[in-house]
Parts: structure tokens; C-alpha cells; sequence
């Protein structure tokens, strides 16, 4: 009896699964590793003389309840490999199951486990995969937020990362709300003296990240009066243009006048003066009317003038 309870508290300390075949070194567990980087999951077996020649394959995949349930890589005994995804490389031996996943990210997490299989019996292992990313707050180009007095605030912060360990609000220093799951700041009734330079700071394992924010409280006395200056300079706006064009329609009329008036003295003198030469004309005798056409024929012809 005390041989048998030796014997199977050796198979329970050192992870003998069916004879002597065992892992010798397994991933930590978890493992954790940051998005974007390579990671290396090493299992070291060990395979008893007695399993050798019934062993068919070692494969690696996705672990579901106590097994694996989609197999990502597989190698056989002559060593012939079968990968099921381009992103996963074999850097094993014929004692150290090793597979490397390029550029991990965060729909990589999940458990993942590696098999040996003899046929008769299997010696299994897994662990879980947590993928760490570092939070990042979305940052808007106006980080402003405005608000009258009295009224219900909230200030957003949107943030992305994994785990999400905790979210904190700050102002000057002070800390306002330290939290895991809220990551909006939320002011009840918003005051005056208020109004100031928020900072949202979120952080986990990776690293933290943080974003500011100012919020301007105005209060409603305030506001009515800005309103009342903006109504007074529309106003005198107003005013401004009715008064420019009351003043220019008066001077646009007398000028029409005077225009008018001139306009009528030029052409009544051009006309008296143009029928006094007529009738001058018609008076003449045929003698005179004669020489005075040869008179302005030889104004012409001394001036260069054609006709």
C-alpha cells in the first residue's frame, strides 16, 4: 500500500498522464504579453521508453473544455509539419514544443493548449493567453465643455485598452473620481466657480494615458446679460445702416435736380443761339448769303478740314 500511494503521488507532482511521458516545462500562467508583439509559447517534454514507439503527433491550437477544439499546428513523428495559420511558426525539437505568434493582438487572448498523443492515451496541457493593450483616450480636436449654472454635466472620456484597470478625474491636482468602470465624469448641478482645466487619467499594466478638458460654467445672470448686448448691438447695427441710407437718398435727389436744371440752361442757350444764326442767315440778301459760305469754305480749307 505505501509503494502505491509513493507511486501515484509521483504521477500527481511531476504531470505523468498514462506511464512515464510528461511536460517538463510549461508556459507561465497566465501568460501575458503587449499587443503587436511576437510571443513564444515553449512546452519541454520528456517521452518514456515505453511510449516512444507508440508516439503519433504533437499538436497545438485552441483549448475548449479540457482539449483542444481547433488545432493550429501539428507535427508528427517523422516530423512532418501541418500549420492551419500563416501567423504561427514552429521552433520546436524532439524534446521542446515550441510556436511563436507573430504580431499578437487582442482577439488573439483566450486559452491555448499543446497535446501529445500516443493513441491509447494523450498527455495534455494548456494556458491562458492575456493580451495587454495600453489605454488610449480618444481626444476630440475642441476639448471644451460648456454649461450653465445648474445644470446637469457630464464630461466624456472614451477610452480603449486591455485590461482596463482604472480611470481617475482630476483638477489642480485633486483627485474627483477614481473608478474601474466609469469613465465619464458627472457633476450634479454645475457652479460658477467651477469652471477650470479637467484632466482624465486612465492606466493599467501597459502603461497610462491622459487628456484634458475645460469646462466654462457660465452663470444665467451672465448670460442674460451678454444677451442683452448682442440684442443692443444688433440694434445700433440697424440704426447705423438706416441712418447711412436716409442720409444718401436726400443727396442722391438734389443732384438729380441740379443735373436736371443745368442740363435744360446748356440746351435752351444752344438752341437760342443756333436759331438767332438762322434767322440771321435768312435775312441776307443771295450776294452776302454767297460770300458767307465762301467765307467758312475758306475757314475750312485753311484749317486742313475735307468735306
Amino acid at each position: 500500500m505505501l509503494l502505491i500511494w509513493l507511486f501515484s503521488c509521483f504521477v500527481r507532482f511531476s504531470g505523468v498522464e498514462g506511464y512515464q511521458s510528461r511536460f517538463t516545462s510549461i508556459p507561465s500562467k497566465p501568460t501575458f504579453t503587449h499587443s503587436g508583439n511576437n510571443l513564444t509559447l515553449i512546452w519541454r517534454y520528456h517521452l518514456s521508453h515505453a511510449d516512444k514507439p507508440h508516439f503519433r503527433w504533437l499538436v497545438f491550437g485552441l483549448w475548449t473544455n479540457g482539449d483542444i477544439s481547433t488545432p493550429l499546428m501539428s507535427v508528427s513523428k517523422n516530423g512532418k509539419l501541418v500549420s492551419y495559420s500563416d501567423r504561427i511558426a514552429w521552433l520546436g525539437n524532439k524534446t521542446t514544443a515550441a510556436f511563436r505568434l507573430h504580431g499578437v493582438t487582442i482577439q488573439d487572448g483566450g486559452v491555448y493548449g499543446c497535446k501529445l498523443d500516443f493513441g491509447a492515451h494523450v498527455v495534455r496541457d494548456s494556458v491562458r493567453l492575456a493580451i495587454i493593450v495600453s489605454p488610449r483616450i480618444e481626444k476630440n480636436k475642441i476639448a471644451e465643455v460648456k454649461a450653465l449654472e445648474g445644470e446637469y454635466v457630464v464630461i466624456p472620456c472614451h477610452v480603449t485598452g486591455h485590461p482596463r484597470r482604472w480611470i481617475a478625474w482630476s483638477r489642480d491636482g485633486q483627485i474627483l473620481q477614481n473608478s474601474t468602470k466609469e469613465s465619464a465624469l458627472k457633476i450634479p448641478a454645475a457652479r460658477a466657480n467651477m469652471t477650470g482645466l479637467y484632466t482624465c487619467v486612465a492606466g493599467n499594466e501597459a502603461g497610462i494615458d491622459k487628456y484634458n478638458v475645460l469646462l466654462l460654467v457660465t452663470s444665467c445672470k451672465h448670460q442674460s446679460s451678454e444677451t442683452q448686448e448682442e440684442s443692443d448691438e444688433h440694434r445700433s447695427h440697424d440704426l447705423g445702416h438706416f441712418h447711412v441710407r436716409a442720409t444718401f437718398t436726400p443727396t442722391l435727389v438734389v443732384a438729380f435736380i441740379l443735373f436736371v436744371i443745368f442740363g435744360a440752361y446748356f440746351f435752351f442757350r444752344y438752341a437760342g443761339a443756333r436759331s438767332n444764326k438762322f434767322r440771321t442767315y435768312n435775312k441776307m440778301s443771295q450776294d452776302e448769303q454767297a460770300r458767307s459760305l465762301m467765307g467758312e469754305w475758306s475757314s475750312f480749307a485753311d484749317s486742313g478740314e475735307k468735306i
